[in-house]
């Protein structure tokens, strides 16, 4: 929308899939959805050779464009294959939303590929975002040359509503403090040491709502199905659908306090700044984060929230303890005020910016 409004003629390209238009248009962008008639192969053999129909397809459709914003790493060999063969002259620009090569799951061999291709791409990529100081330390010897910028997971400044959805849906008492966990349900993000932490802590006047979904994966899968087993059992753990995002803050803004633990399995996890926490602070609710360093840093900075000494149930159970004894209007004031420092409206100035100096030097 920022690119839209800035006078850009923008398309987004993406995999087509049963249900969805080929084309469609949406306010200010269109987006194009490649079919992939390989995709009867399964594996990874089938994998690879969708990957190879995508980006053979995206290189042809992409090549009269002038930028080509590469969201992670999966576009960049299409815009490699569409500058090397079809001698397309756009700009590309490389938006990593995590440490792409040190990503959970990934073997030895997908690191040293991922960090190969980002090494032969560094000679072709005018621009980069990401988004940490962490993580960009970690890319500055693979683009010493490239103009760089931070760009944090932050959304627009909006105004906390006051709906207690939550208290309505579950019936919570207004004596009872409500936890929130909103986002993906997937390994690394400590579910399952909250839940038993929350179970422990079921007559201390405290409700903990889940809202969100599975991953595709089957821990994914294991952990919503946990999730459901403890909220029929437990009496103060309570499961939500995920909601669209023009709802999310007023859903978000029902909650007192919100929980980020990221458990520390990789350095992109190590490095994360989640689109949770800003979220949780744009609506003044205190945080109860990991102790990793991105999170460390603001909630220190801003005095906005509780760092948890480990992400054991025990750790969370004393966390959450610390967090009740103190003012909690006033962390979440100051939660606010740090989500505001932060919001869209700042983070999208340093997008054009960006984009006005890569198209300078295509210029040039």
């Amino acid at each position: 929308m920022t690119l839209a409004s800035s006078g850009y003629d923008l398309t987004v390209f993406g995999l087509w899939d049963k249900g969805l238009y080929e084309e469609e248009a949406k306010v200010g962008f269109k987006v194009i959805r490649i079919k992939i008639f390989s995709s009867f192969f399964t594996g990874p053999f089938g994998r690879f050779i969708k990957f190879i129909e995508f980006t053979c397809k995206v290189s042809w459709r992409i090549k009269g464009m002038d930028v080509v914003h590469c969201h992670d790493y999966h576009p960049l060999p299409a815009t490699l294959l569409a500058s090397l063969v079809f001698r397309a002259n756009f700009r590309i620009i490389y938006d990593a939303h995590e440490y792409e090569s040190q990503k959970l799951g990934l073997g030895k061999t997908s690191k040293v590929a991922l960090r190969v291709l980002e090494k032969l791409s560094s000679h072709f990529i005018d621009g980069f975002i990401t988004v940490s100081d962490s993580i960009m330390k970690a890319y500055e010897k693979i683009f010493p040359r490239i103009p760089r910028t931070l760009i944090l997971n932050c959304p627009p400044k909006w105004q906390k509503s006051s709906k207690n959805l939550y208290r309505k849906k579950f019936n919570i008492t207004e004596q009872s403090l409500v936890g929130l966990y909103q986002g993906g349900f997937m390994p690394g993000r400590a579910i399952s040491i909250m839940l038993e932490a929350f179970e422990s802590l079921e007559a201390k006047n405290v409700d903990f709502v889940f809202m969100g979904y599975p991953a595709s994966t089957q821990p994914g899968r294991d952990t919503f199905s946990l999730i459901l087993k403890k909220s029929k059992k437990s009496k103060n753990i309570h499961f939500h659908e995920p909601v669209s995002s023009n709802s999310l803050q007023d859903y978000t803004s029902s909650a007192d306090v919100g929980l980020c633990l990221i458990e520390d399995y990789c350095l992109s996890y190590r490095f994360c700044l989640p689109n949770k926490f800003f979220e949780y602070a744009m609506a003044e609710l205190p945080v109860l984060v990991s102790d990793l360093p991105e999170m460390r840093k603001l909630v220190e900075e801003y005095n906005c929230g509780v760092i948890c000494e480990s992400v054991t149930p025990e750790g969370v159970v004393k966390g959450l303890k610390e967090l009740l004894n103190k003012d909690l209007e006033k962390l979440g004031k100051n939660a606010r005020r740090m989500a505001e420092d932060h919001s869209w409206e700042a983070q999208e100035e340093k997008l054009i910016n960006l984009y006005d100096r890569v198209l300078m030097k295509k210029v040039s």
